[in-house]
């Protein structure tokens, strides 16, 4: 009766790592007509070895690689008020939609950037920002917001300006539910821009 061994078997098998997924992005940029408000869509081609939007968090919040200065000048997040109370914490929340955004959801998430008034504060503009954000995105979805200030960092950059990032998928009292196609469409850009525009009038007249 023959035995086999390990050198009977072919153990020489390709361990190269299949491509990665990333997510791929349409921008609206900033144009003249609306000068501070700037609308992406975050999305994947394919099913496979999906990277998730942890790596896209992750260099907003730690723009920089200096110990003292690399990192977002203030975030926040915002959940609707059904949402289970373990995804009020970043790390969960993310963690949770990356596990468990099904194969055939190619909507990831949109973003938003809205440029500050240099003349104004930046945590005034941040609150503004904030209350468009919980009106318009934070009743249905989960919205994060990345403040960006070169100035913290002795930088010039481009200006202050908000992300304001947010996951394509409603969450109710039972977690994620579907993505919403509205939300990560043209049909979305235009909403969340005339709600930013009617937020801003709306701002200054409360002020």
């Amino acid at each position: 009766m023959s035995q086999i061994t390990s050198t009977d078997i072919d153990t020489c098998k390709d361990t190269a790592e299949p491509p990665q997924t990333k997510l791929s992005v349409y921008v609206h940029h900033l144009c003249d007509a609306h000068p501070d408000f700037e609308f992406s869509r975050h999305w994947y081609k394919k099913k496979e070895n999906r990277v998730g939007v942890q790596p896209w968090f992750d260099k907003k919040l730690f723009p920089g690689e200096d110990r003292r200065f690399g990192y977002a000048a203030k975030y926040d997040l915002l959940l609707p008020p059904t949402a289970p109370g373990d995804l009020g914490r970043f790390g969960t929340l993310v963690d949770r939609f990356d596990d468990t955004l099904p194969p055939f959801e190619q909507h990831a998430m949109i973003h938003v950037k809205i440029m500050l008034d240099p003349a104004e504060a930046w945590h005034v503009g941040f609150e503004r920002v904030r209350s468009y954000a919980r009106a318009h995105f934070a009743h249905r979805f989960a919205a994060v917001l990345i403040a960006h200030i070169p100035g913290f960092a002795g930088l010039k950059g481009q200006g202050n300006h908000i992300h304001c990032a947010v996951l394509s998928r409603e969450i109710t009292i039972n977690g994620f539910g579907g993505a919403c196609t509205d939300l990560c469409s043209d049909r979305g850009y235009e909403a969340a821009l005339a709600a930013w525009q009617d937020h801003k009038k709306k701002w200054k007249v409360a002020a």
